[in-house]
This record gives C-alpha cells, sequence and structure tokens, in this order.
C-alpha cells in the first residue's frame, strides 16, 4: 500500500512540473526625457482612458476562438493595462505634437481640447497578429461640440510569444497616438 501511495504521490509531483516562470511587462513609450522640467499650461489633456471589462485583468490576452479569449497566468501587464495605456497615449502624443500633454483631470476646464480613449480590444490572436479597436473623443473647451472617431488596427507579430505580442501591441497603441493627435490637430 505504501509503495502505491508513494509512486502515486511521485508520478503526481512530477507531472506538476515546476510553474512557468513569471514575467512582468510594462508598457511604456520610447521618449526622449526632458533636458528639464519647464512649468507649462498644457492646451490638450488626456482625460482618461478605461479599457474593457475582459482586459482589467493582469495577463495578457489572446482569443483562442470566436469571442473566446484567455489571459495568460505567467505573462502580465507590470501595471493595470489601462494605467500604462493611459501613460503610454499620453508620452506618444506628446512626442507626437511637439508639446505636452497633460493627464490630471482637476483642471480639464482649462484645456483647449481633452481627449477621452475607450479600448474595447487590445490582444493578441491564434493567426500570430495583435489587434487594437478604440474609439475616442475630443472635446473642445470652448463649447464645441464633442467629436467622435474610432481607431481598428492589426499587426502581424514579428516572432513568436508573448514578448512578440507586446512589441505588436506597443506599435499598435503608437498607431492610435498618431491617429489621435492627428484628430486633435485637424479640430484646431
Amino acid at each position: 500500500m505504501r509503495v502505491g501511495l508513494f509512486s502515486l504521490l511521485m508520478l503526481v509531483v512530477g507531472c506538476a512540473g515546476a510553474p512557468p516562470e513569471r514575467t512582468e511587462y510594462l508598457l511604456r513609450f520610447d521618449s526622449p526625457a526632458p533636458e528639464q522640467l519647464v512649468p507649462h499650461e498644457p492646451r490638450v489633456g488626456l482625460r482618461g482612458v478605461t479599457v474593457a471589462d475582459y482586459l482589467r485583468q493582469p495577463g495578457l490576452v489572446v482569443e483562442t476562438g470566436p469571442n473566446e479569449v484567455r489571459p495568460a497566468q505567467a505573462h502580465l501587464w507590470a501595471e493595470p493595462l489601462q494605467d500604462g495605456l493611459r501613460i503610454f497615449l499620453r508620452a506618444a502624443i506628446t512626442s507626437i505634437l511637439g508639446e505636452e500633454v497633460g493627464m490630471t483631470t482637476r483642471r480639464a476646464q482649462d484645456w483647449e481640447q481633452s481627449v477621452y480613449v475607450f479600448v474595447e480590444r487590445f490582444h493578441g490572436s491564434m493567426s500570430g497578429d495583435a489587434i487594437l479597436v478604440a474609439s475616442f473623443q475630443i472635446t473642445p473647451a470652448a463649447g464645441a461640440p464633442t467629436r467622435e472617431f474610432r481607431f481598428s488596427g492589426s499587426t502581424p507579430l514579428e516572432s513568436q510569444g508573448y514578448a512578440a505580442l507586446v512589441d505588436a501591441e506597443r506599435r499598435l497603441a503608437e498607431e492610435l497616438a498618431t491617429a489621435i493627435a492627428s484628430a486633435l490637430a485637424s479640430l484646431r
């Protein structure tokens, strides 16, 4: 009996194996650091970024079938995705516009234009693509009507694995920032 129990225990331990190593990814825009901090009053503000509920968990997400997604267990965002996207988009839009973009909501009424972003889809697919679908609103301070825009993009992964998925998602987030910056410029 003991030999059978020992064998069963060894089989369970052997099948369990070592858990995969946990990897955390930061979503950051690679922009040059400012030489010095200069007080400024931004004309544009990023009022908020919200993500769909299925993205409000730490794992990178892959679409495994029609209307079926799975979050990774060992490949995680280092911070909540909507926070990382907000930091990323602010830096990218600042770089594209060539002027600082505000990010606090306390002074939103002072901005000439404020932007709100909602990310509907931000995941990989089994066919090897990264997908980003988002909508964004631009509200002018002068009482002009809010304008709504939609962005949809996909890009192939350059290699296999979650690191390649993060790189592809970063490229898509840059494309979204470019679309937002273009819309802001067209409304001035």
